[in-house]
C-alpha cells in the first residue's frame, strides 16, 4: 500500500512540475498581439532596459520615420523620434525638457517624456511598411499580420506553452 501511495506521490509531482513549467510565466517578451484575434502575432525575448524601435514610411513625405523605446518596469518609455522632414504630421520642435538636433540631414527628438503600457499601432497597407528593429535584427508586421491589422506592442511575461505556441522572431531569422 505504501508503495502505491509513493508511485501516485511521485506521478502528482512529475504532473504538477510539468503544469508549473508549461504555465508559469517565465520569459519576459516584447509581443505583438491582433487585437481582434487576441493571438500572439510574433514576440521578441528581451530584456529590461533593452531599447527597439518601430521604423515606418511616412505616408505623406514618403521618408523613414523611427520611435525608439525601452522597455522599463513593465512599461514602454519613448526614448527618441527620428525623422526627415518637418512638415504635415510630423513635429517642427521638441516639447518642454526635450531636446531638438538636426544631424546628418535627420531631426532628433529625444528626452521623451511619458510611459505605455502598450502601443496598439495599425499595420500599414500600403506605404507605411512598419519594421521593428531591435539588436540586429529588423523585420517587417506584415510578413506576420495582414496590412490594417491592430497590433498591441506590449511588454510581457508569457509561459512555455505561450512560447511553444507563438511565433519567435529570433527563431525565424535562423
Amino acid at each position: 500500500m505504501n508503495r502505491g501511495i509513493a508511485a501516485g506521490f511521485i506521478i502528482f509531482l512529475v504532473f504538477a512540475g510539468l503544469a508549473v513549467w508549461l504555465f508559469y510565466p517565465c520569459q519576459y517578451v516584447l509581443s505583438f498581439q491582433n487585437k481582434q484575434t487576441e493571438e500572439f502575432a510574433v514576440f521578441v525575448p528581451l530584456k529590461e532596459s533593452e531599447h527597439f524601435q518601430i521604423k515606418f514610411t511616412h505616408s505623406i513625405h514618403l521618408s523613414d520615420v523611427i520611435e525608439e523605446y525601452k522597455v522599463k518596469d513593465d512599461k514602454l518609455i519613448p526614448v527618441q523620434l527620428i525623422y526627415e522632414d518637418t512638415a504635415v504630421g510630423m513635429p517642427g520642435n521638441a516639447s518642454e525638457g526635450e531636446a531638438f538636433e538636426l544631424k546628418d540631414g535627420k531631426y532628433y527628438i529625444t528626452g521623451l517624456k511619458g510611459e505605455h503600457d502598450y502601443i496598439d499601432l495599425s499595420v500599414g497597407q500600403v506605404k507605411a511598411n512598419h519594421r521593428i528593429i531591435y539588436n540586429d535584427l529588423q523585420f517587417a508586421l506584415k510578413d506576420y499580420v495582414d496590412g490594417g491589422t491592430i497590433v498591441r506592442i506590449q511588454p510581457l511575461y508569457i509561459n512555455n506553452w505561450e512560447l511553444l505556441r507563438g511565433v519567435n522572431v529570433h527563431e525565424q531569422e535562423r
